[in-house]
């Protein structure tokens, strides 16, 4: 046995170039629907996870799907925005924990999701290093935001304007790091956490008194000095680039309006048991309710119906595509054997039965398998640990 997988060795060897094309067929064949059904796997069970760990999502009303992929995944904006007094409605109520979230702005490309301490308990998330919100303008960021931004406590990040042709919008907003959260394997990972005052800030619904950074040098003397802060035209937009919270000028922002009407998108409600979920959900069944409720888990299941009959159309194409590779291999063997003829008749000549050289073709084909199988395997592992989110969910 040891003699014919050397005689398949060298044979394989020597025919190289043929080998390595059959062998990226068969890696082919086998790494498409192994790699689908492998990560579609692991994008399920993310995807489930979080929603399963979310009982109940308030909004405004329209979209259910667009709804619970804003409140879960930071993806997409509902089309139309609630309030806080929502968020009152609920906990008044006293059936079920109401967390509020405004997720509208980004920063350097990653969402940023005003909120309270209360989701941070809710999605156990823990501050690495650094420490929690302590003013206003500080930010929590996720360990990819970290990574990516090379932040750590004590930076700045500046949040995007939301319209960049609105010139009368509020300005940008530099936050300062107070705190890189422990990377839990979901999309909280990739945001950043303000306090739900700093986002209305970032909103331009609060301002302060003191500005920022100046852009124009006319924030100077003619002779070269600054101008004293009573003097200073710090609330000309066209003098500034951004608006900062520090420690001298935070107590100088306020509100303005009526806070019952300050924006959310989304409100995450807790049920304190499942007797208050069901009488929660009663209170939105009227058709005139301007905000709805939904069980985020069974949106999702409703997403994953689409998602597996979109794998299956690919899981049938990739049969067809075996049968292929299948059809190709056989007519490989049947012209190999045919093109051997000469070198088979040698070693039946030298005392080789047929059995010996079913065998050599038998090795030939299990060496071919064997190494695709190893490359499909080493292609499975590289992706995995070079792209940990190919699989989480949006």
């Amino acid at each position: 046995m040891n003699g014919t997988f050397l005689l398949a060795r060298r044979h394989l060897w020597h025919h190289r170039w043929r080998s390595a094309v059959l062998v990226a067929c068969l890696t082919l064949t086998l790494l498409l629907p192994i790699g689908l059904r492998f990560f579609a796997a692991g994008f399920e069970t993310r995807l489930t996870a979080r929603a399963n760990s979310t009982p109940l999502i308030v909004g405004a009303a329209g979209s259910e799907f667009d709804l619970a992929l804003h409140a879960l995944y930071f993806r997409g904006q509902p089309s139309r925005e609630t309030s806080i007094s929502e968020a009152n409605r609920i906990s008044d109520g006293g059936l079920a924990q109401a967390i509020p979230m405004l997720v509208r702005f980004k920063a350097e490309g990653s969402p940023v999701v005003g909120t309270t301490e209360d989701y941070l308990t809710f999605r156990k998330l823990s501050v690495a290093t650094g420490h929690p919100w302590s003013r206003l303008g500080d930010c929590l960021i996720g360990s990819n935001v970290a990574a990516m931004l090379d932040l750590e406590p004590g930076d700045g990040l500046m949040t995007e304007p939301e319209d960049v042709f609105d010139l009368e919008g509020s300005l940008p907003l530099r936050m300062r790091v107070s705190g890189v959260l422990t990377e839990s394997s979901s999309p909280d990972d990739n945001a950043v956490f303000v306090d739900m005052e700093t986002a209305w800030i970032i909103a331009g619904i609060g301002h302060g008194h003191a500005s920022s950074k100046k852009q124009s040098d006319s924030d100077r003397t003619p002779d070269g000095g600054d101008l004293s802060e009573a003097d200073s035209p710090l609330h000309d937009s066209s003098l500034v680039e951004y608006t900062e919270i520090t420690a001298e000028n935070a107590n100088s922002f306020h509100f303005h309006g009526d806070r019952n009407s300050f924006p959310l998108t989304a409100i995450l409600a807790i049920p304190h048991d499942q007797e208050s979920e069901t009488l929660l959900m009663g209170r939105y069944l009227t058709d005139d309710d301007p905000a709805q409720i939904i069980r985020p888990v069974e949106i999702i299941d409703e997403l994953l119906e689409i998602v597996i009959r979109i794998r299956q159309f690919f899981e049938a194409t990739f049969i067809a595509m075996t049968g292929v590779t299948a059809a190709l291999l056989g007519l490989f063997i049947v012209l190999s054997v045919q093109l051997r003829q000469q070198e088979f008749a040698t070693m039946f000549r030298i005392g080789c039965g047929r059995f010996v050289i079913l065998r050599l073709v038998g090795s030939e084909l299990l060496i071919l398998f064997a190494v695709s199988g190893f490359v499909t395997a080493l292609v499975l592992v590289v992706l995995a640990m070079t792209m940990p989110n190919f699989s989480s969910p949006l």
